[in-house]
């Protein structure tokens, strides 16, 4: 701990946050908050991200395509879902409509969304026919 501690104090906000970004992409707001718990100035924090962004190191509209790609490959879910969480990263509601678009198709969204029914018939066999609960669990996947 006294190691880190000796480490942190001789680290700048930007050798600090390429440490952070070469354990994975961040957005843009992500990486603000994480430098502020690093007890990094606010200035510091500002010319860091900056200085990121000009070395093309941070980037909401990449961050976003990647994260949104990365969810849309590992679990059946939704539209919603996937900008529900890259809103929570702090990504622009512009930028997550238009990564959302160039994901899939509307077809192709409904094609998931009737996959991921068939996963919860087969799961859940004597509600299969329960419209009710199958809209609950497809709004609750982000359909």
């Amino acid at each position: 701990h006294v190691l880190y501690t000796i480490y942190m104090k001789k680290s700048t906000a930007k050798e600090i946050a390429i440490d952070i970004l070469s354990r994975r992409d961040n957005s843009i707001r992500e990486m603000r908050m994480k430098l502020k718990q690093k007890k990094i100035s606010p200035e510091d924090i500002e010319e860091t991200i900056l200085w990121l962004e000009g070395k093309k190191l941070l980037d909401d509209r990449v961050f976003a395509q990647k994260r949104a790609e990365s969810i849309f490959r590992t679990k059946l879910v939704g539209p919603k879902f996937i900008q529900s969480k890259l809103r929570g990263a702090g990504i622009a509601g512009e930028i997550s409509d238009e990564v959302l678009d160039e994901l899939a198709t509307p077809e192709e969204w409904g094609e998931r969304a009737q996959k991921a029914i068939e996963q919860w018939q087969r799961i859940h066999p004597k509600h299969a026919e329960d419209r009710v609960r199958k809209m609950r669990f497809l709004a609750s996947r982000g359909f």
